[in-house]
């Protein structure tokens, strides 16, 4: 698997600073350079990695009349730099969690979310081995590490709220201190209790002895739950039905493709070859064997090489088999984005539907171009256990 070659941004720096260097053709001189960042600590990893490898993006542009494309995938593992970068127009594209991307449809100047690249996270709830917390009762008076203001800090939230109708951990006596490095969600260190973590590093944390699992964002117990629905993993515990979002999850984890509001406007055929792209890769990896995805991505994972293989069947772009926003996806941001412990000013249904929209006919005309792939219907299954519904190009007919 060395073909796919790692995402490093130092090298692709290094690599354009020598460009100029370099005798280019007039063919090459003209094509649009599309700047991207992305997230290769998470599960869009071997995404980016088979765009890029296959050039999936360069292809679609030729077949919608875009023109050529260069393009580059910058990963960003700190966040605020790329949002940074979308605001300043130095990147056309991003990648962001539910929690930055609320932040950015609430600002001034705001990204278009156009597809889904992820997402499903299970971020578990973990304790040290031999802990007396066994269930959330137990987390009153104590400190939780996670990464404040994240997804992760949203999932501890929810659930809280959900289960003690407490707005803000601080009613219960719940102190949330912040990580300065991810590798310290992977055991509890000194005066922490209990950690808030996602997959693939704590399936990695548990397998090792270090952590165990009392509950997931989905309401199921781990092996370190007690109590009144039982003893032990696979239990759904009573107060997950209060969450608004349930069966699936307190918090429905997404990572969101997002494009800058001008680039969309003045190059539609290159935004809709992007989601072509990816719906394309994302069949591709539905139906690869499971170490092949790890061996293509896991090189920018945290865990070991079984945790990953362990957290790849439960991504969304594994479960669903598709990346198109729907209704349902869109709701969740609004319905999150209540969360005052988290943040400052709410989503609008009236201001998600505008940005939203405003990517709505290239996701159509992509999803065309890719054959109608899922068909219709599947985007208003109801069996499916997620948050679904229908597509951006049916918004007249959302409800929010």
């Amino acid at each position: 698997m060395m073909e796919y070659a790692s995402f490093n941004r130092r090298k692709l720096a290094a690599a354009l600073a020598l460009a100029p260097l370099c005798r280019v053709s007039p063919a090459f001189a003209q094509a649009l350079k599309i700047s991207m960042g992305v997230g290769l600590a998470n599960e869009q990893a071997p995404m980016v990695a088979l765009l890029q490898k296959d050039k999936l993006l360069e292809a679609a542009a030729q077949e919608l009349g875009a023109g050529q494309i260069e393009s580059e995938y910058l990963n960003f593992p700190v966040l605020l730099r790329m949002l940074q970068g979308i605001a300043a127009g130095q990147l056309q594209f991003g990648q962001l969690g539910s929690t930055p991307n609320i932040r950015s449809l609430t600002s001034p100047d705001p990204a278009v979310p156009i597809a889904l690249i992820g997402g499903f996270n299970t971020f578990p709830l973990q304790v040290p081995p031999g802990s007396p917390i066994k269930n959330l009762e137990g987390l009153k008076g104590k400190t939780v590490l996670t990464i404040l203001g994240s997804d992760l800090h949203l999932v501890l939230v929810r659930a809280l709220q959900a289960h003690f109708g407490v707005a803000d951990p601080k009613e219960i006596g719940v102190t949330v201190r912040n990580i300065n490095a991810l590798a310290e969600l992977g055991r509890a260190p000194s005066g922490v209790d209990a950690v808030v973590s996602l997959e693939p590093l704590a399936g990695a944390a548990e397998k090792a002895g270090d952590l165990v699992t009392i509950l997931r964002n989905d309401g199921t117990t781990g092996p370190g739950y007690e109590g009144p629905e039982g003893k032990g993993a696979g239990h759904k515990i009573a107060s997950f039905a209060k969450t608004p979002f349930a069966p699936e999850a307190y918090y429905p984890h997404r990572i969101w493709w997002v494009a800058r509001r001008n680039y969309l406007a003045e190059n539609p055929k290159v935004v809709t070859a992007l989601l072509a792209a990816t719906a394309r890769a994302t069949e591709k990896l539905a139906a690869m064997p499971v170490a092949d995805v790890v061996n293509i991505g896991g090189e920018s994972w945290t865990g070991t090489k079984d945790a990953q293989a362990a957290w790849i069947p439960t991504v969304l772009w594994r479960k669903r088999g598709w990346n198109w926003i729907t209704e349902g996806d869109v709701r969740t941001l609004v319905g999150l984005s209540t969360t005052k412990a988290i943040f400052q000013q709410e989503l609008t249904a009236a201001k998600a539907k505008e940005i939203v929209g405003l990517g709505a006919d290239v996701a159509k005309a992509a999803w065309t171009h890719v054959g109608q792939k899922p068909a219709r219907a599947v985007f208003e299954d109801k069996t499916a256990g997620d948050v679904r519904g229908k597509p951006t190009w049916e918004m007249s007919d959302w409800t929010l």
